[in-house]
């Protein structure tokens, strides 16, 4: 599985590499795009896979002041845009847990400025560079304790048909490794990346290839609610590292990310530039939101209608062998005989609508203490993640309770729900007592199997 996800990236650098040809002047205009990963950061990527089949959009606006600045004759500054505000819009799908992909295009609004000479007018708006960024994880060990990934951005010059300020003059490639971990509290990340620039000289500021680094700390200040984040970036020359005015840089910064229960995130902050690098701003600010949703079913859901679809089709299949089978016999009419009495049945338990979810909660006797939300929290993520769906709680007691325990069961769930970031209105309590047990035996393990508590989705 490892060599294959190394052949792919090879294969794939070695055709963008090909691409790429000298032409006209391009800057790194990566640096003040945003991530399109949900669970990266602003601009650092995050190492670790998202989840199989989430799907995203994020909608970040960002405010540049001057950044493009490059220096001209006599020591002189041309401010090829001095302000800039834009939209970054990205789209992105996991297509399995090791490999994603997203798609990011920003929408210029607004940006004013001298552009690159007197007789050059500056386009007011229009769109920049889009970009294509897949991300292949090599591995996660412990946990997500330790992951790394490979991250091939390629850029398109379509910024470049609508003004020369607005995008590069070619297709850009940036190879990039990234390695990181996640707590339950702390999340960290760091980028090695090689940036593709053709070598060039434009007033008195010499460009050619670069490589840099960015680091990314995340705290999760409150559960589930709102997150911390800084981050660290600073890129320098290959050829001269460190003594390159128009490439080396530093840039420190960070921001809020809140947490909605819709799968929506709020997210806000600032960064400020060190250095006299082009397209490192003396600061910008941004803000948006990120919204994203698994369009597949649960795991679950889905192995049990992959074993039923198999099921069906083995009957379909052994159906005509057994009709072949069969000789045809003539049967005789037997006698008719009156049928019999109907025998006494035990009342049956109402039948249960919505699909039952196999977290189960159980608790001891005479008591609605949640020893271990784990199973309340996978409830909560299955929620969370999919905000159409309400769930259904039915409560129970072993036959030597009052039912009022079931009530108390319940309610202490819900409450844990909702701390866990569900709403109320998309829960419903049942309260069943002792009437369905899944255990006769009067031993203290059967009891407990008694004393629980179900979930069951439903949809309406």
């Amino acid at each position: 599985m490892k060599l294959r996800r190394i052949f792919i990236f090879s294969a794939l650098f070695l055709f963008c590499a090909q691409t790429l040809a000298a032409g006209d002047f391009a800057i790194d205009g990566n640096r003040f795009k945003t991530s399109p990963f949900a669970d990266g950061f602003i601009t650092v990527y995050g190492s670790e896979g998202l989840e199989e089949g989430l799907l995203g959009v994020d909608f970040i606006m960002n405010f540049q002041h001057e950044p493009i600045l490059v220096s001209g004759s006599k020591g002189t500054k041309n401010k090829v845009i001095a302000n800039q505000l834009a939209a970054d819009i990205s789209i992105f799908y996991s297509v399995v847990k090791w490999f994603d992909i997203a798609v990011s295009l920003p929408v210029i609004m607004f940006e004013n400025g001298d552009g690159w000479n007197k007789d050059d007018t500056l386009a007011k708006g229009g769109v920049g560079d889009l970009r294509l960024v897949p991300r292949f994880q090599l591995f996660s060990l412990f946990d997500k304790a330790i992951s790394m990934s490979v991250i091939t951005e390629v850029t398109a010059p379509t910024g470049k048909q609508i003004h020369s300020a607005l995008g590069s003059g070619q297709f850009t490639f940036r190879p990039a490794i990234a390695l990181g971990t996640q707590t339950k509290w702390v999340d960290a990340a760091l980028n090695l990346f090689y940036q593709i620039l053709p070598k060039q000289t434009f007033a008195t500021s010499k460009f050619d290839d670069e490589f840099g680094l960015k680091l990314a700390l995340n705290v999760h200040a409150v559960e589930n609610l709102l997150d911390v984040n800084a981050e660290f970036h600073s890129a320098t020359s290959i050829k001269s590292p460190f003594k390159n005015d128009a490439q080396d840089n530093i840039e420190f910064g960070g921001g809020l990310r809140f947490k909605t229960p819709a799968n929506i995130d709020v997210i806000a902050g600032a960064f400020g530039g060190f250095g006299k690098a082009v397209a490192v701003p003396q600061y910008r600010i941004y803000a948006g939101i990120s919204w994203n949703m698994n369009v597949l079913p649960p795991e679950d859901e889905r192995n049990k209608d992959d074993f039923k679809l198999k099921k069906r089709e083995a009957k379909q299949e052994e159906q005509p062998k057994q009709e072949e089978k069969k000789p045809e016999k003539k049967v005789k009419k037997a006698p008719k005989k009156e049928a019999p009495k109907p025998a006494e049945t035990l009342p049956q338990p109402p039948e249960k609508t919505g699909e039952k979810l196999p977290n189960t909660v159980n608790f001891l006797h005479e008591s609605d203490y949640i020893q271990n939300p784990v199973e309340i929290e996978k409830v909560a993520l299955i929620l969370t993640r999919n905000f159409m769906l309400k769930i259904r709680i039915e409560a129970h007691t072993d036959k030597h309770e009052n039912k009022a325990y079931a009530q108390k069961r319940a309610n202490a769930v819900k409450a844990m729900l909702i701390k866990n970031g569900v709403e109320a209105n998309r829960i419903k309590v049942k309260v069943i007592g002792s009437s369905e047990p899944v255990s006769t035996g009067d031993t203290e393990p059967d009891m407990v199997k008694n004393r629980r508590v179900e979930f069951f989705i439903i949809t309406d």
